[in-house]
C-alpha cells in the first residue's frame, strides 16, 4: 500500500488565524470526500458484480493477484412492526435484545422534566461549533 505524506500542521498563534486554519482544512477534506465518496460507489459496484459472477459460478472464495475473496452471510435482524417488537420485548423481560444505548434526546427531557433518571448521570458533552462566513 502507498504512503501518503502530510506535510506538518504549523498552528497559528491567534484565535481568527486557528479558526480561518480549521476552515481550510474542513474545505480540503470535503474536496477529498468527493473523491472518497465516488471510490466508495465504485467499490459497491466491483462487490456486487462479484457477488453475481460468484453466485452465478457457485463458488464462494476466489483469488486474485493482490488479494482473496470470501462469502461471509450472517444472520440480522430487521425490525417491521417496532410496537409488536417492544411488547415481545417487554413480556418475555429480553431486554438483550436492544443495543446498549440510551436516547440523547429522551434522556435530556427526563433530566430537565424530572431533574434524575435511576441509573443514568448526565454529562456534560463540550464541543466547539463552526459556522462559515462565505455564502
Amino acid at each position: 500500500m502507498a504512503t501518503v505524506k502530510v506535510k506538518p500542521l504549523l498552528i497559528p498563534t491567534t484565535i481568527g488565524g486557528k479558526i480561518d486554519q480549521r476552515q481550510k482544512l474542513v474545505e480540503q477534506k470535503a474536496l477529498a470526500q468527493v473523491v472518497v465518496d465516488g471510490i466508495d460507489a465504485q467499490i459497491k459496484e466491483v462487490e456486487a458484480a462479484l457477488l453475481a459472477q460468484m453466485d452465478k459460478e457457485g463458488t464462494t472464495n476466489g483469488g486474485g493477484k493482490t488479494a482473496t475473496v470470501s462469502v461471509n452471510e450472517s444472520v440480522v435482524p430487521t425490525v417491521t412492526d417496532w410496537d409488536e417488537f417492544y411488547k415481545y420485548i417487554h413480556k418475555q423481560k429480553w431486554f438483550h435484545l436492544l443495543e446498549r444505548r440510551p436516547s440523547v434526546t429522551g434522556c435530556r427531557e427526563l433530566f430537565e422534566t424530572k431533574g434524575k433518571i435511576p441509573g443514568v448521570m448526565p454529562f456534560t458533552k463540550r464541543k466547539l461549533n463552526f459556522n462559515s462566513k462565505k455564502g
